[in-house]
Parts: C-alpha cells; sequence; structure tokens
C-alpha cells in the first residue's frame, strides 16, 4: 500500500536541474585547480566548498580560497564563470511535471548550493523556459541560509518544522543515497533519482 503523501521535497541539482560536472572540472583543471575532483563530487562538497555552501564563508571569502589554488591570471569573473558552469538547465519536461504536481501535492526545494549558484540559477536559470519554476514551490530552503547541508538529519527535521508538515505525509527525491537515508532517519519516505532518467516514472512508483 501506497502511503498517504502531501508533500514533496525536491533536490535542485541532479534532480530538477541537469549538471555538467566534467565541465566544471575540465575549467578548474585547466586554471590550475588539479586537485577540484578531490573537492567537488556534485552532490556533497568538501572543505571550503562545504564551507561556501552552509553560509560558513562569504562569495568573497570562497573567491579567495580559489584564486590561492588557482593561476594568478584568473580573475573574479572568470572564476566565477567556472564556477557556474557545471549549472546546465531545467529540462521542459521537468517543469510541466512540476506544474502538474502542484494540482495535487505542496511542492518544496531542499538544496545543498551556495549564493553564486543560487543567484545564476535566478537570473539565467529557473525563467529559461517563459516561466518562473519557483513559482511551483510553497517555499526553498537553501543551505548557504540554513547553516547546515544534507545529508545532516536536522536539515530535514528543521525543513518539516518550519515548513509545518507530517513527516510521514513527505516525499523527498534526491540523487545521493546518503540524502536519502538522512530523510529517511528525520521520517521521511525517500526516493532516490539517478541522473538521466525519467524523474515522471519514478514518482509513479510511490503516487496514486
Amino acid at each position: 500500500m501506497h502511503p498517504i503523501l502531501k508533500n514533496i521535497i525536491f533536490d535542485l541539482g541532479g534532480v530538477l536541474l541537469d549538471l555538467d560536472m566534467e565541465r566544471c572540472f575540465n575549467a578548474f583543471e585547466q586554471a590550475g585547480l588539479t586537485d577540484v575532483r578531490r573537492w567537488l563530487t556534485g552532490t556533497n562538497e568538501l572543505g571550503f566548498f562545504s564551507d561556501y555552501e552552509c553560509g560558513r564563508i562569504s562569495t568573497e571569502a570562497f573567491r579567495r580560497q580559489l584564486r590561492s589554488r588557482l593561476a594568478a591570471t584568473v580573475t573574479d569573473e572568470e572564476t566565477d564563470r567556472i564556477w557556474n558552469s557545471m549549472l546546465v538547465s531545467i529540462p521542459q519536461e521537468k517543469q510541466a511535471l512540476l506544474e502538474e504536481l502542484t494540482r495535487h501535492y505542496r511542492l518544496f526545494l531542499l538544496s545543498n548550493t551556495n549564493e553564486l549558484h543560487w543567484q545564476h540559477c535566478t537570473e539565467h536559470v529557473f525563467r529559461a523556459n517563459g516561466k518562473d519554476v519557483l513559482s511551483c514551490f510553497d517555499r526553498t530552503f537553501l543551505s548557504f541560509r540554513m547553516g547546515m547541508a544534507k545529508p545532516d538529519v536536522e536539515i530535514f527535521s528543521t525543513v518539516v518544522r518550519e515548513a509545518g508538515l507530517e513527516a510521514s505525509e513527505t516525499l523527498f527525491i534526491d540523487d545521493a543515497p546518503a540524502n536519502c537515508t538522512a530523510a529517511g532517519q528525520a521520517g521521511l519516505h525517500a526516493l532516490h533519482y539517478r541522473p538521466g532518467t525519467g524523474l515522471r516514472q519514478l514518482l509513479n512508483t510511490v503516487l496514486p
């Protein structure tokens, strides 16, 4: 028997937003950050990348950390361009799916993200298809504003509490197994999405 679900929490990058991590890795490596693959995973980041996603350091401090590891000639503008190069687009079929789901469920966004990525998405990604994808969500929860990140179980408990949800009535979808496990520990139903596969088909396995 399927659980009675009233709310769906989506991850952003990898689930709704297509990413091109190789493009970002290659650009950083060419600019001098040869060990970038040790820091970046595309799901849960490490080191100063993690600090930036949790809001523990500012955008300028993040740039300084990068500049100390990159070729001296790389400007802030180029650093930002490389950092944002992993962000591609939200496919139209996923935006259409979100619009359909809003008629039956409350939708939320929970993303491990940072100020530069969020600004880029707001300016260049969310309205790319002529509609504002953020209008589909009751509320967005962003790691850099919350001061915590997935897979910390507390971030899920915070979302449930602040949004006034019942965990047992809430589905969470993420492309990182560790994040799905943590969501389950917080009492949510969780689905692991594999990028490039059918999101609608996955949802059909648990939604009536």
